[in-house]
C-alpha cells in the first residue's frame, strides 16, 4: 500500500465523481489535506499519468475533471 497527499477540494470532487458506493480511507490531516492509502498497482497508474512537476493532488484533480467532463457529456 502507498500513501498519497490530496488537499479536500480534490477529495470532495472524487468523491462527487464516484459511480459506486464512497467509503473513505482518507486521514484528514489538521491543514486540512487528507492523506489516503492505495494499492501498489493504483499508484502506479497515477504515475504513469503524472505530467512533470505534478504533485500527487494535481494528477488526481487533473483525471477528476476529465472523469467529470466525460460523465456530463453522457448525461
Amino acid at each position: 500500500m502507498k500513501t498519497i497527499k490530496v488537499s479536500e477540494t480534490t477529495y470532495r470532487a472524487f468523491t462527487d465523481v464516484a459511480s459506486l458506493p464512497f467509503h473513505s480511507t482518507g486521514e484528514r490531516q489538521p491543514d486540512g489535506d487528507r492523506l489516503i492509502q492505495i494499492e501498489d498497482d493504483t499508484y502506479e497508474q497515477i504515475q504513469n499519468e503524472r505530467l512533470p512537476g505534478e504533485t500527487d493532488d494535481q494528477v488526481i484533480q487533473r483525471l477528476v475533471d476529465l472523469i467529470g467532463r466525460i460523465v456530463r457529456s453522457t448525461q
